[in-house]
């Protein structure tokens, strides 16, 4: 989920903020649907001991972290996830040195990875990720990277971080079967057994799954096939069909197995799944439906940042401040785009201050956006001059699966001058 606000500044002066040049304010959520990566920029992280750079190239975002040279100086990120479960977290960093600057890993204050080599990489200019894997609490989590000798750590750029979708596994023999029996007398099947369909028309297995919240999953049924007929099977979900005759095709022979895969929606809760033979061979043998997915992900964006103001004003800065957003999960960053380069980024308690831009000749007034994906956002107001007008979002407009930019323009005056109309 991203959500930007657009505005441009008028001339400076007592209270308005900057010159004709276009900042876009962009609130960075901190979670997303289990499964899908989601980046963490060091620079905006907590620092202890290191400084935010940008003197290299090839680094994200606005910069990196370039840690002091001692022990226990630190880069911390507070992550979330959807859900518990093993993380995947990969660590963007730059060693121009020859030598090896270790850092120890927690999460949660708990030892993950100790002494973690970050080697060389050449130079300053080129990266390198070294990726771990972890277990992670459902919602907020801390990350530090440490490091442990008197060089310090290597330039940090970003933390990806990623939790596997969940997956459960329901075993054939424990499901519903009608016109099937339970048998175990091939190899290489989980549980205690598989179900052998009975040769007709109609024999099925059905599961009941669970699913944390409504969303779309996974569904991936293990079977064996020793003939080489397909023996397709209607896979419905709580009653609907979601799979017509999926095929289950020969595996060479009983003792070999496979997925037939499909993905479907699940309800918030208990759902059937039900595979049913369609031909008089019946179905294959079948060991287990396995459920991936089916948490909903985070469907629930931020709210507006509003009242986009300013807050001091010297001969070469603007300090800015706004009302801020709320999330369901919890908000990272907001960004501040000079144009489409970024001009700061600061965290939720943080304002940022902006450097006053070369004058233009003709100022243009001020222009607020706002954006969002499957989101209808309501209204805000955006002020950054002395004299501004309220503004109000436009719904976007459904464009396919996804939402196009929705916008709202406010028009703010420089001083001694009339609102524009």
């Amino acid at each position: 989920m991203t959500v930007r606000g657009l505005w441009s500044r008028s001339r400076l002066g007592a209270a308005v903020v900057g010159v004709g040049s276009l900042i876009a304010l962009s609130l960075l959520p901190v979670t997303a649907a289990a499964g899908a990566a989601v980046r963490y920029e060091a620079e905006v992280a907590t620092i202890s001991q290191g400084v935010v750079e940008s003197n290299h190239l090839g680094f994200s975002g606005t910069g990196f972290v370039n840690y002091d040279n001692l022990v226990g100086s630190y880069v911390q990120w507070t992550v979330n996830a959807s859900a518990a479960g093993t993380a995947t977290i990969g660590l963007r960093y730059s060693n121009g040195t020859t030598t090896n600057r270790p850092m120890d890993i927690t999460v949660n204050g708990v030892l993950v990875s100790d002494e973690l080599a970050f080697g060389s990489t050449t130079n300053w200019d080129t990266w390198a990720t070294k990726t771990i894997t972890a277990a992670v609490n459902a919602g907020a989590n801390t990350i530090r990277a440490t490091a442990t000798t008197a060089n310090g750590g290597p330039n940090v750029d970003f933390l990806d971080f990623e939790v596997a979708a969940p997956t459960s596994d329901y075993q054939a023999e424990n499901a519903t079967i009608s016109q099937g029996v339970v048998e175990s007398n091939h190899l290489g099947y989980t549980g205690t057994g598989f179900v052998n369909y009975d040769n007709v028309v109609g024999s099925y297995v059905e599961w009941t799954v669970s699913a944390a919240a409504a969303g779309s999953a996974s569904l991936a049924i293990r079977y064996s096939n020793g003939t080489t007929t397909n023996r397709p099977m209607d896979i419905t979900v709580n009653g609907a069909l979601v799979a017509d005759e999926l095929a289950f095709n020969g595996t060479t022979n009983w003792d070999t197995w496979q997925d037939a895969t499909l993905t479907a929606p699940l309800n918030a809760g208990a759902n059937t799944v039900r595979a049913t033979a369609t031909t008089a061979n019946g179905g294959p043998n079948v060991d287990r439906l396995t459920v991936s997915g089916g948490t909903g992900g985070d469907t629930e964006p931020p709210t507006v940042p509003g009242n986009l103001r300013s807050t001091g004003v010297t001969s070469s800065s603007v300090s800015l401040a706004w009302d801020p957003s709320t999330d369901n999960v919890g908000v990272v960053a907001y960004d501040v785009y000079n144009g489409r380069s970024t001009r700061s980024r600061s965290r939720p308690a943080t304002p940022p201050v902006c450097r006053r831009p070369r004058p233009t000749r003709s100022p243009q007034p001020p222009v607020a956006a706002c954006r969002a994906w499957r989101w209808r956002p309501t209204s805000t107001s955006v002020g950054a001059a002395r004299r501004a007008r309220r503004a109000s979002c436009r719904p976007p407009v459904s464009s396919g699966s996804r939402w196009r930019s929705s916008s709202l323009t406010a028009h703010a005056t420089r001083p001694g001058t009339a609102p524009a109309s």
